[in-house]
This record gives structure tokens, C-alpha cells and sequence, in this order.
């Protein structure tokens, strides 16, 4: 759908500042804090034609708007910046190198602080082939039928927690429960992880304790072989731009990792 310069402009100061203060946005703080020289008039006229597009929502009779699920998915298309590691984080990715120098199992487990400290507040979801990781620890050899075995791990749940959001008791439970099952969490995961970084939005999830939250997901290789997929949980206010940054980096340093073996 085709939007004007300023509407994409503004919808994307909505999402920005939604993310950061997790208020509904209005035309005053747009004004007095990005668009001085724009008439406080056009900025509530741009942000009432977005929500009839669509891509805004109010809640109850508040006069601020937040993004919707379809302003979300158009913002991470076409509107969000890239985000660049900074110092500290690039040596957060670097150090999985030298966790591989000990076992596979200790570069797992340095992957899943990498990825939690690269997170924030949001849960950090790993899932592995453990029939493949054993085989290349040398674990298992020969192996004439593969049976499928694979672990889930989870980081970071209870920092989740102190997201806005779940001041709603229901979202806990339902994140809990959803969580409990670790057979359709990795399920999830599959359906919505590739060899690209992967950005799911509430419902495109499919999963009604997910409608609120966000999965970026990617998959990470052997020689072709799809090892585990790692992903980051969190409300569908995310950091976008930061979360697929940290994701991707981290998959692809896991590929270059596991392509050296």
C-alpha cells in the first residue's frame, strides 16, 4: 500500500516511540518532539487517516494511537533502519569462537548468554539436534538411521516479565503455558525460522498465547544440515531493529563456527 512521505514519516515516529515509552502516541508529542515545523492539525489528520488504513489503533478513548499488527509488519519492511552492533556486542559474538575451543556444548551455552545479553528484556529460545551435535562431538558414530532428538532452551523469561505488558496477569499465563510445552514451542519455532532472519508478528504466529508478541527466529547450519534455530520472544513492542540485528549476527557467526569443523 502506498503511503505518502509523511505518512511512512510519522507512522514510523509512532512505532519508535511506542517502543520507548510504551504509551500510545499523540499528535503533540510528534510535534513538540520531531515534527516542529508540522501543524499539530495535520499530525492528528496523518495519524487518523493511518488508523483507517490500518496500521494504528487507539486504545479505549485515549486520543494517543499504537501501532497494530499491520503497522508493525510495515515498519520492519519498509520504514526500520539497521542496527549495528556496537563494540560490546561484536565482542559478545566474537567470544562464541573461543567457547568452541572447549566443547560444543560449552559454545551452546555461551550462545545462549550471547543472545540473552544481546536481548534485553525478551525471552531467548534455542532449540538443537541433538543426534547431530553428538555426532560431532564424536559422541555417536556411524549413525545408519538418524532419530529425531532435540532439546529447547529457554533464557530470559523472567526479565520478560518486567515488561509493561505483563502487568495483564492473562498474558503471563498464557505465556507460561505456552512455554510448558516445549513440543509446541518448537513447533513455532520451525514453522517460523529460516536460513534468513525471520520477523513474526502476532498473529502471523498462529498461536493464541503469541497474539500479543513478536518471534525473530533463524536457523543455523552443518555442511546443509540445519543444526538448531535460535529466536528471541517478546512483546510486539520489540526492539526490532536491535533483535534481528542480534539474531542474525549471532546465526551467522554459528554457520562460520560450525562450516570450520
Amino acid at each position: 500500500m502506498e503511503l505518502t512521505s509523511r505518512q511512512r514519516k510519522i507512522l514510523a515516529l509512532v512505532v519508535r516511540e511506542y517502543i520507548d515509552s510504551a504509551a500510545p502516541v499523540g499528535s503533540a508529542v510528534i510535534c513538540q518532539k520531531y515534527l516542529e515545523e508540522v501543524s499539530s492539525a495535520t499530525v492528528r489528520n496523518e495519524l487518523a487517516a493511518l488508523e483507517e488504513l490500518g496500521f494504528l489503533t487507539h486504545p479505549y478513548t485515549s486520543a494517543g494511537r499504537i501501532p497494530t499488527d499491520r503497522g508493525y509488519r510495515f515498519y520492519v519492511d519498509e520504514l526500520m533502519e539497521a542496527y549495528r552492533l556496537t563494540a560490546r556486542e561484536k565482542t559478545l559474538v566474537e567470544q562464541l569462537q573461543i567457547a568452541l575451543g572447549r566443547d560444543l556444548h560449552s559454545l551452546l551455552d555461551e550462545t545462549m548468554k550471547a543472545i540473552q545479553s544481546l536481548s534485553e528484556n525478551y525471552t531467548t529460545v534455542l532449540k538443537t539436534d541433538d543426534l547431530l551435535l553428538n555426532e560431532l562431538t564424536g559422541s555417536v558414530r556411524n549413525t545408519l538411521e538418524r532419530a529425531r532428538q532435540e532439546s529447547l532452551h529457554l533464557s530470559g523469561l523472567s526479565k520478560m516479565f518486567y515488561e509493561p505488558e505483563f502487568e495483564n496477569v492473562q498474558n503471563v499465563r498464557r505465556m507460561m503455558d505456552l512455554l510448558d510445552d516445549k513440543t509446541e514451542m518448537m513447533h513455532i519455532l520451525d514453522e517460523h525460522s529460516g536460513g534468513e532472519t525471520s520477523v513474526s508478528i502476532g498473529a502471523e504466529l498462529q498461536a493464541e498465547p503469541l497474539k500479543d508478541f513478536s518471534l525473530v527466529a533463524q536457523d543455523f547450519f552443518y555442511k546443509g544440515e540445519k543444526v538448531g534455530s535460535l529466536g528471541i520472544i517478546g512483546p510486539t513492542r520489540m526492539r526490532y531493529s536491535k533483535i534481528t540485528a542480534a539474531v542474525d549476527n549471532i546465526a551467522r557467526a554459528l554457520d562460520e563456527i560450525f562450516a570450520e569443523l
